[in-house]
């Protein structure tokens, strides 16, 4: 009889005891109602950009809620299940306030959710989730 099964397990606790700091973190996730985007200074802005696309910007300051902002995630959600996700790059603007955007197609709108990320620690994060559609009327873009 050899002692192999008990190698596993024992190499797994001394990788875990000596990487604890590495963080195995869970998100807290918020799905944002317009009413609450306006609460936490969350702006979505669209514009037409094209007969077919619309360019949509997000825009708030880090504080408050958000004041450990990390960055903001725009998924892609295709069928009930995440088919893309990217961290949007900072646009220039007023000092002090984050300013992201994207264009989609409009007939694809809600298959786009942006993640605003805040992470006040290694183990503490929250995504706060806005599905795009919810604050977008398209019948209102030209």
């Amino acid at each position: 009889m050899t002692a192999k099964p008990f190698v596993a397990p024992f190499a797994a606790a001394i990788f875990l005891a000596a990487n604890a700091n590495l963080g195995f973190a869970l998100e807290a996730i918020e799905i944002v109602t317009p009413a609450r985007a306006k609460e936490l200074g969350l702006e979505i802005r669209a514009n037409a950009a094209g007969p077919d696309a619309v360019r949509v910007e997000l825009e708030f300051e880090a504080k408050g809620e958000l004041q450990n902002y990390s960055r903001v995630a725009l998924e892609i959600d295709e069928g009930g299940k995440l088919f893309s996700t990217s961290t949007l790059r900072e646009e220039p603007g007023k000092p002090g306030r984050i300013i992201v955007g994207f264009a989609a197609d409009r007939a694809a709108l809600n298959k786009f959710t942006l993640k605003v990320v805040t992470q006040s620690s290694p183990r503490s994060r929250v995504g706060h989730v806005l599905n795009i559609h919810e604050f977008v009327d398209l019948a209102k873009l030209r």
